[in-house]
């Protein structure tokens, strides 16, 4: 339970500081950086106050990250492997065996590949909220929380669509999986305090 109010902790203080409704904006798509206001659904707030427009294409927005998460997932010791998997499945994390597979023969492109880093990665969080070497997850956003409503309504249809072929008891955990997939620096982060508690409980 400490592990996970750590987490907690540190993104609300990070780079997923969420803006208020009541101060939303529609932000020009030719300027998709505002220090002052965004709209929650569409934008997010990194750690200098800057409004990123989530839907605005960048190529070169995941430059870098492949590298960041094979040293961070190395360090907190979750194996990484690269599979066949069935049609449609792009990855999943397998907590008893910490560890985490990324679908080769599904990969479309380099930016949905590091989306499905994050989201996988997302999950090890989750592990790491009960601690590492078990069977149990924990979802780290309480559903009753703004951020967890926030989550939800920044969904797109593609998501919906694949959060119906889950069970009902582990959307908790998809939702926010699919919601941080499109944050890979919180997610680094939160695998951060997660090897920093690690580290300290040796």
């Amino acid at each position: 339970m400490r592990t996970q109010s750590v987490i907690l902790a540190s993104l609300v203080s990070s780079s997923l500081m969420m803006a208020l409704p009541l101060q939303a904006q529609q932000v020009s798509r030719h300027n998709p950086y505002n220090i002052n206001s965004c709209n929650y659904s569409h934008y997010w707030v990194n750690n200098q106050g800057k409004c990123i427009d989530l839907h605005e294409p960048n190529i070169t927005r995941y430059n870098g990250y492949e590298e960041k998460f094979f040293k961070a997932l190395k360090k907190i010791g979750i194996v990484l492997s690269y599979e066949s998997c069935e049609p449609g499945l792009m990855g999943h994390y397998k907590p008893f065996y910490n560890r985490l597979t990324i679908c080769q023969n599904n990969r479309r492109d380099f930016s949905l590949y590091i989306e499905t880093l994050a989201h996988e990665s997302w999950h090890v969080v989750q592990d790491c909220a009960t601690g590492l070497n078990n069977e149990r997850v924990a979802p780290i956003f309480n559903s009753n929380s703004s951020r967890f409503r926030a989550s939800i309504s920044s969904l797109k249809s593609s998501d919906w669509k694949d959060l119906n072929l889950y069970e009902s008891e582990d959307l908790p955990y998809e939702v926010e999986a699919f919601f941080m997939s499109k944050h890979p620096d919180a997610v680094l982060e939160a695998l951060e305090v997660c090897s920093a508690n690690i580290t300290r409980k040796k």
